[in-house]
């Protein structure tokens, strides 16, 4: 039984949008609309060198506002989520470096399907996320900028949540952390805001363009680009892989 405040959503959006193919049209130019407003409201983001971020006014309220998020789409996680298994495991098999790691840790990784992907592929993977929902099998509770796992510990670390960090060198030194020598640092990203995606109700931090977000992640972590196929196309979902490199000055954990 779908709760009260469920019910008021679906009425709410079939008076504002009608039945029939159309509707599905009229809601997305609609949430096109908000988006737009959103990020151009004054005060609401903070840009610097080609980053923007979410103001908040703590930590907590960060925590608070990302956490909320999955009651609002795990229905919709739930009904698509044969389809992005299908996705992740055609993006697994597809990433070479891929194959030469045994343990993979997932960063904000909701209910698991990519992790379900890995295990499919022969992967030992495990996920955290602020909020996993009840019963989840393939995701611990956690938060990706401070993570309870030891220095060197996994051979590789998958995320599509970039957008959601609240400290985006925070998070790389997280990753620097965690990764043995020579791991993997995955990442699925999305189009940057000069590329014409538009920050939503939940991103926390968005770059003008996926390059500039590239330079960034190798300027602030030893991580060295290996593979991005896809950089120079106008996919939405476009995904990087970075080596852990050790530097003279900072040798690298699990050596």
């Amino acid at each position: 039984m779908i709760s009260l405040k469920k019910a008021f959503r679906r009425l709410d959006k079939l008076l504002k949008y009608g039945l029939g193919p159309r509707a599905r049209q009229r809601e997305k130019a609609a949430e096109a609309r908000a988006r737009h407003e959103r990020f151009r409201q004054p005060g609401l983001w903070a840009a610097n060198h080609g980053l923007t971020r979410r103001k908040y006014a703590s930590y907590d309220a960060y925590i608070g506002h990302q956490a909320a998020k999955l009651d609002g789409i795990i229905e919709r996680l739930r009904r698509t989520e044969d389809e992005d298994f299908a996705v992740f495991l055609r993006r697994f098999e597809a990433c070479e470096p891929l194959r030469e790691a045994r343990s993979v840790l997932c960063l904000g990784a909701r209910l698991g399907t990519e992790v379900r992907a890995l295990h499919e592929l022969g992967h030992f993977a495990v996920g955290i996320d602020l909020e996993p929902g009840p019963d989840n099998r393939y995701v611990l509770p956690g938060d990706f900028h401070q993570s309870v796992f030891p220095d060197g510990s996994v051979d590789a670390v998958y995320t599509n949540a970039l957008d959601h960090v609240f400290d985006l060198e925070g998070v790389l030194r997280e990753v620097d952390r965690l990764l043995r020598c020579h791991g993997l640092f995955i990442a699925d990203i999305e189009l940057g805001y000069d590329e014409g995606f538009i920050p939503g109700e939940f991103e926390a931090t968005h770059w003008r363009d996926r390059r500039t977000l590239v330079d960034r992640l190798t300027a602030v972590a030893s991580l060295s680009l290996e593979d991005a196929p896809g950089l120079a196309e106008r996919d939405r979902w476009t995904q990087i892989v970075l080596r852990k490199v050790p530097t003279p000055d900072r040798p690298s954990a699990g050596a």
